[in-house]
């Protein structure tokens, strides 16, 4: 094989012509180029491999600056400053490929030579390889395979200069032809294996040398194919492996700072910039993983902060590692209950830090998935920081304080104590003491060095009001930064994105030629939004989630081909679709989430600010952010990766410590300091402990000395809570504080909820749930008292409260009975300026009253209080369908049926579900004034309402009873409105006391099924009542006596 080498004149005539950059930034070494082809070079156009260099140099690299080798360099010596995101992994690229192409591929032994089965063809050679062929593994997104047949067939090549990552790949149609009628090809699953296919076949048959190796014993599925000869080898060395012009490097050659990831299995924390891809240090390690275990034998678990990353991150693994036998499966709160089988049967699991909590605080209901945990992958670990971050802090140290043998890899943003990170891990489960592998790369390792500003503007007046403020300020920043290249706003609402594409469009159009900060399209952009056809004329365009899907595509598509080149966008575009830019502009720090402005979290602003950059085109980029001055040296402070990592877990620790008692890590005093000696708050209580305020004036203590003080108090806490009971020398969770951990309650609610008095009323049971510390960022107003006052005093309201209305709780209980009851919010004018606010209190509140309620529903099962059970269920199916269970207004469970609809229903004389069901047709669509066959679609959905039925057989004297339960309609219902229904059995005896409850699915139930119940009876008055009802689903229950 020739020595590398590279013609630089050459190489600069070619970049020069082609008109892209004035120097080339080139990874080691290049390409390969032969003789014939090195002593032509003179002549560029005659170069087999020139318009390979063209798009070598064109494409992306990990260097920030030009860097130029001639041609006597010696390579074998030079180690270039390679980053761990530039490294795409050429093992698993190509193996992926070439699996999926032919399962006749064979991948080497350790020894190194590549074989395939079967020996020659007939012994007739192959027809030259291309020589410039070459594949391109382009993260998880449609991918690009650039052919050239040699100097007399340059028009084969593709046009590089018009291709964007997201444009579809064409297959020549002769060569799609040559496909088909091969009998050795297979249907390809995508346009990157049909090239691989080809390539490794034509190598085969060749006989060449190879150029790179790939260990088989990497893939299991290769595994049992070896020891098979004859094996003839392959050659690869007309290819060598390029990706976006940069040279793969095999993971066997990787530099010393990144053999831990591979080559072996200890824990590594990385810090690195965000948007420097250094997600391939993951797949590093899961390439180290599977080189050992078969498919089944382990499972990976990749935790994000978001849903979004983590659907990003399914659908880019799903299509990489689907060829290795290795299924991904997406785990989150959106996840439903018929895709907990996927989850099962994946090798990668993806979810968030409360999802995973969750489960592995049922650790075990679900042992074996637990046990089969072996590699643990941590995104955003920075997110520690935040208030959500002592969830991840906890379930990290719970999987290291119960699971074994797992590896643990954490990817953080720059900070400056990423070794504490690196302590808190350990380097693996026998040495724990010993801190990490730990790896801190600067902005010098970005592909695109960024240029961050960050604004402070004077501001005195509410959040709303700052939109006016930036507003004036943002064309100044634009033609201050944004070199008339690609920008990207950042708006806190999609009416800010609009309102911002228009500013910006107007102030393009009084501009002239010259002093116009981007370039217009050059031809008609067709969309339907009509503020966007005005926008789209000035090269400006505004994107969110009320677009239609046309218009979006319309948008993208003109933005990667330079039609449009300034996009004013909500932060969804920060994750997920790809459209790199020259300048981002954060426009204003607050957005818009749960119906009201909060602050974005650090990781998301980081997210914005990582779509500036592109490296194919430039190696700079700007971001700017624009906020209050008072704020201003916080985002300072972040953006340079100042800001020290602290933990959160403090903040909530009691909870956390009641959680780990119940999974039975721990069980003692000494326990409970091993668990918190686990923690990320143990490493930065020694670092910094005047942060961290848990245990008064104690830090003259060593630290030793106040974990065990902090642990002692919490523990005592608990135990006069009565969540928590000592036997013998170990403590353990009552039911109660079981159902605290269960549903997620923290220690001030769980104590409120214990204090309900039996056998209350359901306004008692309100007045109690109303206090929850939830719901303490619902606060009382004065300005709000005339509002509440008029809710106080509507229809709906079935709980009025009797004493003056000024206390937070007050509010929080007329919010939901407001909903509960159909209270409209008032349409005078002077309570319009409260509309957004009653909004956002009562979507948190609703947020958490299910599994409150659900968790007095437990508590007081364990108390067999029938009648607080049965009230707190009805509570529960009201919050649930948003209406009082026994109202006209559970008509609003209804698809199409709305307050409006249930209004003109009740006029006519339908009040309930069975009012509805007894209805005919023309009735309904006379009372809705709707056309056929409206009435005859809402009876097909209400014969799928569970109807149920209870009947109760048995000798009172023997006060034995058998209740039989099932539903009356034709066809038995398992879900409802796309969620699953289970049916509640509560049998309460005259008194109040509880005899029997019990939960089942209606798919369990299916046609009926018998209950055994027995009772004692006191006195001869006293009877028993069995109650059938729906869980979560409005309707009175049906009683039997």
């Amino acid at each position: 094989m020739p020595e590398p080498s590279y013609n630089i004149d050459a190489l600069l005539r070619d970049i020069q012509g082609a008109g892209q950059h004035q120097y080339a930034r080139i990874p080691y070494p290049v390409s390969y180029v032969d003789n014939a082809a090195a002593a032509s070079s003179t002549n560029p156009s005659s170069t087999p491999c020139s318009s390979h260099r063209q798009s070598a140099a064109r494409s992306k690299t990990s260097f920030d600056q030009a860097q130029i080798y001639p041609t006597d360099t010696n390579f074998e010596d030079y180690e270039p400053p390679l980053d761990a995101f530039g490294i795409h992994v050429f093992m698993l690229s190509l193996a992926i490929e070439a699996k999926t192409a032919t399962d006749q591929a064979l991948l080497t032994e350790p020894e190194g030579a590549w074989r395939q089965l079967g020996g020659t063809n007939n012994g007739v050679p192959a027809p030259a390889v291309p020589e410039c062929e070459q594949i391109s593994y382009l993260s998880g997104e449609h991918s690009h395979v650039r052919q050239s047949k040699g100097p007399n067939n340059a028009s084969a090549a593709m046009n590089w200069d018009r291709l964007s990552l997201r444009q579809p790949f064409q297959t020549p149609p002769q060569q799609k032809a040559a496909e088909q009628s091969s009998p050795a090809y297979g249907a390809p699953s995508s346009p990157l294996t049909g090239v691989a296919q080809r390539r490794v076949t034509q190598a085969v048959q060749s006989g060449e040398r190879p150029a790179h190796a790939i260990h088989a014993s990497t893939f299991p599925s290769f595994r049992k194919q070896r020891g098979k000869e004859p094996l003839s080898t392959i050659n690869l060395g007309h290819a060598p492996p390029i990706v976006q012009g940069i040279r793969l490097v095999p993971p066997t050659n990787l530099p010393d700072r990144f053999r831990t990831a591979y080559e072996t299995s200890d824990n590594l924390v990385l810090s690195a910039p965000t948007g420097s891809g250094k997600t391939v240090i993951l797949e590093l390690s899961i390439c180290r993983l599977i080189s050992g275990f078969g498919t089944d034998q382990f499972k990976i678990i990749y935790m994000a902060p978001t849903k979004s990353l983590c659907a990003e991150r399914q659908k880019d693994w799903q299509l990489k590692f689907a060829a290795l036998d290795l299924q991904c499966a997406e785990l989150t709160g959106d996840t439903e209950q018929g895709q907990l089988h996927s989850v099962q049967n994946a090798s990668i699991v993806i979810t968030t830090p409360e999802k995973w909590d969750s489960m592995t605080r049922k650790w075990n209901d679900h042992i074996k998935l637990m046990q089969l945990v072996r590699l643990f992958l941590i995104d955003e670990v920075h997110i520690l920081k935040e208030t959500r971050g002592a969830c991840l802090e906890a379930v990290v140290s719970r999987m290291k304080s119960v699971a074994t043998d797992v590896r643990f890899i954490a990817l953080s943003a720059t900070v400056p104590n990423s070794d504490d990170i690196a302590t808190w891990l350990g380097q693996n489960p026998t040495t724990q003491h010993l801190p990490a592998h730990r790896e801190r790369f600067g902005e010098e390792f970005r592909p695109v060095r960024l240029q961050k500003h960050v604004y402070g503007l004077p501001f005195n007046g509410n959040d709303w009001g700052f939109e006016k403020v930036c507003d004036p300020k943002l064309p100044e920043i634009i033609a201050k930064h944004s070199q008339k290249k690609p920008i990207m706003v950042f708006c806190i609402t999609r009416k800010s994105a609009v309102s911002t594409a228009k500013l910006l469009a107007n102030w393009w159009a009084i501009k002239g030629p010259r002093e116009r900060q981007w370039a217009g399209p050059t031809f008609r952009l067709v969309a339907h939004d009509p503020d966007l056809k005005d926008t789209l004329t000035a090269g400006v365009a505004f994107h969110h989630a009320g677009l239609e899907a046309s218009d979006r595509h319309v948008i993208e598509k003109g933005f990667l081909e330079g039609q449009v080149n300034v996009i004013c966008c909500t932060s969804t575009l920060a994750v997920g679709v790809n459209l790199p830019c020259h300048m981002v502009v954060v426009k204003n720090t607050m957005c818009f989430q749960d119906d009201g402005l909060k602050e974005y979290s650090d990781l998301e602003i980081m997210q914005m600010l990582g779509r500036a950059g592109r490296p194919q085109f430039e190696d700079s980029a700007v971001a700017v952010i624009i906020t209050k001055h008072e704020k201003l040296q916080k985002y300072e402070k972040m953006i340079s990766g100042q800001e020290l990592l602290e933990s959160n877990l403090h903040l909530n620790l009691i909870e956390h410590l009641n959680a780990e008692i119940g999974l039975g890590t721990i069980y003692d005093l000494y326990t409970a300091k091993r668990w918190l000696a686990g923690t990320f708050l143990y490493v930065r209580l020694g670092q910094n402990p005047a942060h961290y305020k848990l245990d008064g004036d104690a830090t003259n203590l060593n630290l030793d000395d106040r974990i065990e003080r902090i642990c002692k108090r919490d523990i005592d806490l608990l135990l006069e809570a009565e969540l928590l009971v000592n036997i013998g020398n170990k403590i353990k969770c009552t039911e109660f504080g079981d159902a605290m951990a269960r549903y997620y309650v923290k220690f001030e609610t769980m104590k409120g909820l214990l204090s309900l008095e039996p056998r209350s009323k359901i306004s008692d049971i309100l007045s109690v749930l109303v206090g929850a510390e939830e719901f303490r960022d619902v606060r009382y107003r004065a300005s709000e008292k005339k509002l509440l006052k008029d809710l106080n005093g509507a229809n709906g309201t079935r709980y009025p409260i009797k004493t003056d209305i000024a206390l937070p709780q007050h509010k929080r209980s007329l919010v939901i009975q407001s909903e509960l009851g159909g209270v409209e919010f008032p349409a005078d004018e002077q309570y319009a300026k409260f509309k957004r606010q009653y909004q956002q209190d009562k979507n948190i509140i609703f947020n958490h009253i299910h599994r409150l309620i659900r968790c007095v529903i437990d508590c007081q099962i364990h108390l067999q209080d029938a009648v607080n059970v049965r009230h707190a269920l009805e509570l529960a199916r009201s919050a649930a369908a948003g209406v009082w269970d026994n109202s006209p207004h559970q008509l609003k469970q209804v698809p199409n049926i709305g307050p409006a609809a249930v209004r003109r229903l009740v006029g006519g004389g339908i009040n309930s579900i069975e009012g509805l069901e007894a209805a005919e047709p023309h009735r309904i669509e006379m009372l809705m004034s709707k056309h056929p066959p409206f009435g005859s679609r809402v009876l097909t959905v209400l014969a799928d309402f569970p109807k149920l039925m209870v009947a109760k057989q048995g000798n009172p004297v023997r006060i034995k009873i058998r209740a039989e339960l099932g539903f009356m309609n034709s066809k038995p219902p398992t879900y409802f409105r796309r969620k699953a229904i289970n049916v509640c059995f509560l049998a309460e005896r005259s008194d109040g006391h509880l005899v029997d409850f019990r939960r089942i699915s209606a798919k369990k139930l299916g046609n009926g099924q018998e209950v055994l119940i027995s009772a004692e009876i006191l006195q001869h008055t006293q009877y028993v009542t069995c109650y059938v009802m729906c869980d979560e689903i409005g309707r009175s229950p049906v009683p039997l006596t």
